[in-house]
């Protein structure tokens, strides 16, 4: 298992991770009608990225990730960028439900493939979103194993069709899958591109 405490400090001195959240930011607003009266959460937000390339577009944004050396992290990058509509909390839905206010939006970016019971946790995101709110994932394209160290226990990107299934059956409609962007790593001495999707979708009423 990842220790991410143990990296939290120097997560964000790859550039490329600032600029993949960026684009991941961008590939949201383009997919979904962003507003300013939103209040939206970031789940396994690691040092907040996303969530803070999205604030200036939003009303709220709750950072929420299990660790809480990247915590730690997300709230000094948050007050670093001047983000005061940025909260950062420590926590694991698959562990324990959300008991706060709903959001009208949830994003995740590259969180959900280190989760072995997705059905699970996109059943606690729905239940945090607010009738008619939206969920914006961004993460693998199926791969054969090689952007993770040997022995990583997550899923190797995900199928449209295992995604589709996941959403519909947590109650979200409208779901809709889409590339997005490529990231970068070094597989073995050589730079690789892996594909990343998005995958959007809306929670219905009264479901």
């Amino acid at each position: 298992m990842t220790d991410f405490d143990a990296l939290a400090e120097g997560w964000d001195d790859d550039p490329r991770r600032t600029e993949r959240a960026r684009r991941a930011a961008d590939a949201i607003a383009d997919a979904i009608p962003l507003r300013d009266s939103m209040r939206v959460l970031e789940y396994g937000a690691g040092t907040g990225l996303l969530g803070i390339a999205l604030a200036a577009r939003v009303r709220e944004v709750v950072l929420l990730d299990s660790s809480p050396g990247m915590v730690e992290v997300a709230r000094r990058r948050a007050a670093e960028a001047g983000c005061g509509n940025i909260t950062a909390e420590v926590g694991d839905l698959t562990v324990d439900a959300w008991t706060g206010e709903p959001f009208d939006l949830v994003v995740s970016l590259m969180a959900m493939h280190h989760v072995p019971d997705i059905t699970l946790l996109l059943g606690r995101l729905h239940a945090a979103t607010v009738d008619g709110g939206w969920i914006a994932v961004l993460d693998l394209e199926p791969e054969a194993g090689a952007y993770h160290d040997p022995g990583f226990e997550g899923h190797h990107g995900f199928s449209r069709g295992a995604l589709r299934r996941a959403f519909a059956a947590a109650g979200y409609g409208h779901v809709t899958v889409r590339n997005a962007l490529t990231t970068e790593r070094e597989v073995e001495g050589e730079l690789r591109r892996f594909g990343v999707f998005l995958a959007t979708a809306q929670r219905e009423p009264n479901r």
